[in-house]
């Protein structure tokens, strides 16, 4: 479950617009990413020095939160969207249907406090809707990225999946 938005684009994107959707995703992943690995880094086990520096943590956290609602507090995320995204297909259900064939530039949004969304091109191959007036599922191809951008939003897409089982188990009854 992502925040997700798209808009229909005109034309196949050309290979500047790719380039630099991809210079963009690179920062925003990293940004991203940098907490995670922060946050799985190995520190000696310090019983006291955890303790004291728990309400500084705390503080912090704060502090951060703050600072991006004030950063953000212009950005409205849309809403979450069940999404399938494997590294060359993405898959959603959308009350706007949309034609095969046509290109789409994919806002995921994966932090709600830092709201830069990674962006992915898609070709729409399938639109299917269970009747008149209903949702539909667009499935689009996503247009090839780097390397390391795909493993970095495969990487983040997992970790996201993740956090989001973790806190639908630990939900009190």
């Amino acid at each position: 479950m992502l925040p997700v938005s798209y808009e229909r684009l005109a034309q196949s994107p050309s290979r500047e617009i790719r380039e630099a959707i991809e210079r963009s995703n690179t920062g925003v992943l990293g940004f991203l990413l940098q907490g995670v690995d922060l946050e799985a880094m190995h520190r000696p086990a310090d019983e006291h020095l955890t303790e004291a520096l728990a309400p500084l943590r705390t503080k912090l956290d704060m502090i951060i939160d703050m600072l991006g609602r004030l950063s953000y507090r212009d950005v409205e995320l849309p809403p979450l969207c069940e999404i399938e995204l494997s590294s060359t297909l993405i898959s959603w259900v959308s009350a706007l249907p949309q034609s095969p064939g046509d290109w789409l530039r994919i806002k995921l949004y994966f932090d709600p406090i830092f709201r830069e969304a990674i962006i992915v091109l898609g070709e729409v191959s399938s639109c299917a809707g269970s009747g008149e007036g209903s949702d539909c599922r667009i499935r689009a191809e996503l247009c090839q990225v780097s390397q390391g951008v795909g493993e970095n939003i495969a990487r983040l897409a997992l970790l996201t999946q993740r956090r989001q089982r973790t806190q639908r188990s630990v939900i009190p009854p």
